[in-house]
């Protein structure tokens, strides 16, 4: 697992752990990991390059960042809990007050195209694109076939909540001895 205070994969992991069973469930779950947890990466990826290197058993990372490694021929595979996951939403914005407002809107309204978002297929990133018109790879995690929670964006991706959460992550499961 990644470290939450660097990495957004393992925050969305706490986060999702704790809208499924509760927090103190949750924190207790995670305290169980801690002993085998090798160490917590700086980020996302680095769990399932460390399995895809044969460092690890385990990793807990986003299924997108499996299906990248899978296909460059490591010999993992993704499995999506029962209970439910947690997701990100990727995104993008413009600044009020950018100096190159057209530019930044020009490319904006290209970023949103098919043609600009199989850019990330192509480089082997399966993510799903936001554009429907987007073809999606083969490879690519089928969303029909993973339950996904009603993750609460409002409340984990504000600042004080993460800020919180990632605080008692701090002192009630990184300092505990190996």
């Amino acid at each position: 697992m990644a470290n939450p205070n660097a990495s957004g994969t393992a925050y969305t992991t706490i986060a999702t752990l704790v809208q499924i069973f509760g927090e103190e469930p949750a924190f207790e779950m995670l305290k169980s990991w801690h002993k085998n947890i090798s160490s917590y990466s700086r980020q996302g990826v680095g769990p399932i390059k460390a399995t895809a290197r044969g460092e690890n058993m385990v990793a807990i990372a986003f299924i997108h960042d499996v299906v990248t490694e899978a296909t460059a021929g490591f010999p993992v595979k993704s499995v999506a809990p029962c209970e439910g996951t947690g997701y990100e939403i990727g995104s993008m914005s413009i600044i009020k007050g950018a100096k190159n407002l057209d530019n930044a809107k020009k490319f904006y309204d290209w970023a949103l195209t098919p043609a600009a978002q199989k850019i990330g297929a192509d480089t082997k990133n399966f993510q799903t694109p936001s554009n429907r018109a987007t073809p999606i790879p083969p490879a690519a995690p089928k969303m029909s076939d993973i339950k996904l929670i009603n993750y609460d964006f409002a409340k984990y991706g504000s600042a004080a909540e993460r800020k919180r959460l990632l605080d008692k992550w701090d002192k009630e499961v990184y300092a505990l001895p190996k």
